[in-house]
């Protein structure tokens, strides 16, 4: 035992287990279990139900993969695996017993009553071994592209998108339960009598197929594994920590989506190929909506976005299932409630959640408490901001930056926004200023694209934007900052810059290719000027208020855009926070135009700029803060409630 564990006797054992146990587990399954049965030990029958068991587990890593990492909840992984399964029982069908005119015998059982029968034509293809295997993997694919080319382009997200890929599985079961759709109805595909010239009962051919099934699940694992370390793997997580968030950043979440889900599918597939020839028979009972659901609680239950708990959870879940429903079948349901009960309540990370912090006691979360993390404000920093505010921003280009004209916002007959004419030049700051309910968040969302106005026209530049949408609007130049920051809590505060680089919202940009040293030296040069350096490699959740709001200013100004839309950046501010955000803003003028939405007049006489003063939708007043304070209406309306 060495120096650093010595005194503490859980600790070595504890460290050991992190880093050796999985290893343990893959020998026993690839060596133990095998050796044992080739010695007589254990029965063909418990090793061939092992590798149906994992097969369940290949469909239940594709599931963790969409649904973990991507917070996107699938219920049609039965598809997916069905469709594998399918491809497989086809092939082996056709390699069975032949009656008819050649017909395989599970189909010509359902179809015999037809005279003149004859192998349908998308049957032909199933003959080869190759191309069942291709066709596991790319029906899959397909199925889950058309789900979710049209689910996600159109934005359908949380349980809406449940609720419609439990729909389509709903409906697949029952078209492949007819008869006249000559895939052997209710029956399913039965009669396997050989794989590749091999005979299926002979064990070992069911040893062989135990350790493939077991490749293909140790392969998936490192596929899912590359995918989520990847940039592509960042993206995903982003999505599902704030979808939005990559949309005004210039991403196109669906993209990144779709790929997921179609690589989640071809998985599962996999999965479906793998379980036919081990289990003898497969049935469309797999494309039942419950089937889909007892997945989902495989993943809860083992640690959904662990991938490894994903398949501990299918392994647990089913071990205790055959257990139970060959002694005590009656006590299965109340168990399965039971354990879903459970996770929720008491294990929320699920059994892997439970083993990480066994193995990792000393974990524990930095202390980000605002007074222990606000830095020291330097005893110039108030002179530097009013110095800052007394410059004048450069016009380096002719004409308005932003112009908006005769734009009106109705919802349900409320008016809420109601601006005959409003603009913004290049390099300009500009702050709105108005009560609760004055349109100002409104007017953001309208240049931003993320609400559509009901009359009157957008221009950014010389480029109508009204019709745009909220990414071609930021691909266009237009960043944006909310009232509460949208940053990626699960990712650390370099990788949330990193997502924040100029043309990284490409897709390609997200497949291999890494930043170059100009980036990253930008990335340096940032998080110095926002004060996050010691804390690039901190995970965003652990950050105080101020920092996050920092982060969210620091990615808006890595982008590059030309228009910052800053929604209340002082709200929950300390003095010391409030000092620096407004010097960071006014560094930030000279480099890009920024509209600032703020009620915290303080830190409006702080950056010392234009002020548009909204009331009730209307620009009610404009000019200097001076000016505004003296303007009687504006006092009555807002500054003298």
């Amino acid at each position: 035992m060495s120096e650093s564990t010595r005194g503490r006797p859980l600790e070595g054992p504890r460290e050991w287990c992190a880093r050796y146990a999985h290893w343990v587990v893959l020998g026993i399954a690839a060596v133990v279990i095998p050796a044992l049965q080739v010695a007589g030990e254990i029965s063909i029958e418990f090793v061939n139900m092992l590798g149906r068991y994992m097969a369940f587990a290949i469909m239940a890593l594709a599931l963790d993969l969409i649904w973990g990492y991507t917070g996107v909840l699938c219920l049609c992984q039965g598809l997916f695996f069905a469709l594998g399964g399918y491809a497989m029982g086809m092939y082996l069908a056709h390699h069975g017993p032949l009656d008819g005119d050649g017909i395989p015998r599970a189909l010509y059982v359902v179809s015999s009553s037809v005279e003149g029968i004859e192998l349908p034509w998308f049957w032909k293809p199933f003959k080869s071994l190759t191309a069942a295997c291709a066709l596991g993997l790319i029906l899959p694919a397909v199925a889950a592209l058309i789900i979710g080319y049209f689910g996600f382009a159109s934005r359908v997200r949380g349980v809406f998108f449940a609720i419609l890929t439990q729909a389509v599985t709903l409906a697949a079961w029952l078209v492949f339960c007819r008869n006249d759709m000559k895939l052997c109805g209710t029956n399913g595909l039965t009669n396997f009598v050989t794989i590749a010239g091999f005979e299926l009962t002979n064990p070992r051919v069911k040893l062989g197929l135990y350790l493939m099934t077991l490749l293909c699940l140790v392969a998936s694992y490192v596929v899912c594994r590359w995918v989520v370390a990847s940039k592509l793997g960042r993206v995903l997580i982003a999505i599902r920590d704030n979808e939005s968030r990559l949309r005004f950043s210039g991403y196109k979440p669906h993209h990144f989506k779709i790929v997921a889900f179609m690589l989640s599918g071809m998985i599962a597939g996999l999965g479906g190929m793998l379980y036919a020839p081990q289990m003898g028979i497969f049935t469309p009972k797999y494309m039942e909506v419950p089937f889909s659901i007892l997945v989902v609680i495989w993943v809860a239950v083992g640690g959904r976005g662990t991938l490894s708990g994903a398949i501990l959870g299918a392994m647990v879940v089913n071990l205790i299932y055959n257990l139970l429903t060959s002694r005590w079948p009656a006590a299965w349901p109340f168990l399965q409630g039971g354990l879903f009960v459970l996770v929720v309540l008491f294990l929320p990370n699920g059994l892997m959640g439970a083993w990480q912090q066994f193995v990792r006691p000393g974990k524990q979360e930095e202390e980000t408490e605002d007074e222990k993390e606000a830095e020291e404000l330097p005893d110039n920093a108030l002179e530097r901001v009013h110095s800052l505010s007394k410059l004048k921003s450069q016009t380096l280009l002719g004409g308005d930056l932003l112009r908006v004209e005769n734009v009106a916002v109705l919802f349900d007959g409320f008016k809420a926004l109601d601006i005959d004419e409003f603009a913004v030049g290049h390099r300009e700051l500009r702050v709105i200023i108005g009560p609760n309910g004055a349109g100002k968040t409104t007017l953001c969302d309208v240049i931003s694209g993320k609400t559509r106005p009901t009359t009157g026209r957008v221009f950014f530049g010389q480029t109508e934007i009204t019709s745009y949408p909220d990414t071609g609007i930021a691909r266009l130049g237009v960043g944006r900052k909310f009232q509460t920051p949208t940053v990626f809590d699960s990712l650390t505060v370099y990788e949330n810059m990193k997502l924040a680089l100029p043309g990284q919202f490409k897709f390609s940009r997200n497949i291999g290719a890494r930043e170059t040293s100009e980036e990253r030296d930008r990335i340096e040069e940032l998080l110095q000027r926002i004060r996050l350096s010691e804390k690039r490699d901190w995970e965003v959740r652990y950050l105080s208020h101020g920092q996050r709001q920092w982060l969210e200013i620091g990615m808006l100004i890595l982008a590059g855009p030309m228009l910052l839309l800053v929604d209340e950046p002082a709200a929950g501010l300390t003095d010391e926070e409030t000092v620096l955000t407004a010097e960071l803003l006014l560094e930030t003028r000279n480099e890009h135009s920024v509209i600032v939405i703020e009620h915290d007049m303080e830190f409006v006489r702080l950056l010392d700029s234009h002020v548009t003063v909204l009331n009730e939708g209307c620009v009610m007043a404009e000019g200097t803060m001076a000016e505004v304070q003296a303007n009687e209406q504006v006092v009555e309306a807002y500054l003298g409630r």
